[in-house]
């Protein structure tokens, strides 16, 4: 092929019920991930789509007709303080994304965390029962950056997670601009924000610090799954380390 032309390739991938659609372009032999529509229902009773540092801790409940992602035990954090207990979507780094789950908690909070790159490097944001202005460590976006967890968003807002009721969530992520926002239910200005760049690109999931609760409905867009994990400002595609 004339390397002016452009060449396509459209992979579909069906992991149970999530459905995984990822197109693939290149300007030259190598075909390079570009973007991806990812959705899980839970409704296949399986979790092939999801790892997890504790497989045994995590079940699929359903309530009549819905099904959702059920933390069955919390896990100590780890020293320096930060959570671990995450399901993580399997085998998919993106950088800028929309990333958005129905949440319920059982105790007192949940997480969604992003650009998750190892247990020592990833950005999470905390939903809680309790605002920040009372508990410094809830309700807001986290950094973890091989040291403990440390706020950068969202001190004075109000509580995510008010009752036991489920709330939707959508964090919205920029690499470019280095926008972070995170949207509840249908408001429409973000209850919380942030201009950051130290991670641009990883994998993205659900859990809790050291609670229980639940997840369902769960979407992923993002037309930047051509990316390397790594600190720094730059967008690094994973076809040229």
């Amino acid at each position: 092929m004339h390397p002016a032309h452009k060449s396509v390739l459209l992979l579909l991938l069906f992991l149970s019920a999530a459905s995984l659609g990822v197109f693939m372009t290149s300007l030259d032999a190598r075909p390079v991930l570009r973007s991806i529509a990812f959705a899980d229902d839970f409704s296949s009773g399986n979790l092939d789509a999801w790892q997890f540092p504790y497989p045994e801790d995590w079940v699929i409940g359903s309530e009549g007709p819905l099904h959702f992602l059920h933390m069955l035990r919390n896990r100590e954090p780890l020293v320096p303080r930060r959570p671990i207990q995450f399901a993580l979507l399997k085998g998919v780094n993106v950088g800028s994304f929309t990333w958005q789950a129905q949440v319920r908690r059982t105790g007192g909070s949940m997480l969604m965390v992003f650009n998750y790159v190892d247990t020592l490097h990833f950005y999470y944001t905390h939903l809680s029962v309790d605002p920040g202005a009372k508990q410094p460590v809830h309700n807001g976006i986290f950094l973890v950056d091989g040291a403990p967890r440390r706020r950068i968003a969202g001190l004075e807002a109000a509580p995510v997670l008010p009752d036991q009721n489920w709330h939707k969530v959508r964090v919205e992520r920029q690499v470019g601009s280095g926008s972070i926002e995170v949207f509840v239910d249908d408001e429409p200005q973000p209850r919380f924000s942030v201009t950051d760049r130290t991670f641009t690109c990883g994998q993205v999931g659900l859990g809790s610090f050291d609670e229980t609760g639940d997840f369902a409905d769960v979407h992923l867009t993002s037309s930047e799954a051509d990316c390397q994990p790594g600190p720094g400002p730059l967008l690094r595609p994973a076809s040229n380390p």
